[in-house]
């Protein structure tokens, strides 16, 4: 049970290979899972005139080992739609609305969905530089 100096060399290669390949893998998943993100926030956005369903843009950045992805939306009203407000007539808090917490749920779905997909693109990404 021996090995060829050829296998070592191939496998120091394909190890070569994969990390030059890592920064793009990360970055077209962290993409993949904010553009999900989007389309998931925006669906749960309450329409009325749809300035606030289509503000919502991300980031993605690289800040060390961690790619960080962020969404957000511009619009100066989007925390009491997301969070809630007093409802308030002539200086008197009157009531309450709601708030519909459509980016907290959609945070919440890609924390749980987002390990799976890193996973199987990493994986698709091994079998195509090392083989089956």
């Amino acid at each position: 049970m021996g090995f060829e100096y050829s296998e070592m060399k191939a496998f120091r290669r394909q190890i070569a290979d994969l990390r030059k390949a890592s920064y793009d893998i990360h970055m077209k998943v962290a993409k993949r899972i904010a553009l999900l993100a989007i389309r998931k926030v925006k669906k749960m956005t309450p329409v009325d005139t749809g300035d606030l369903r289509n503000s919502w843009e991300f980031t993605v950045i690289k800040k060390g080992d961690d790619y960080i992805v962020t969404i957000f939306n511009l619009k100066e009203y989007a925390s009491f739609v997301e969070n809630g407000h007093r409802i308030v007539v002539a200086g008197k808090t009157v009531g309450w609305v709601e708030g519909r917490f459509m980016l907290k749920l959609t945070v919440d779905e890609m924390e749980r969905i987002a390990p799976n997909m890193w996973k199987k693109e990493v994986e698709k990404e091994m079998r195509r530089i090392f083989g089956n």
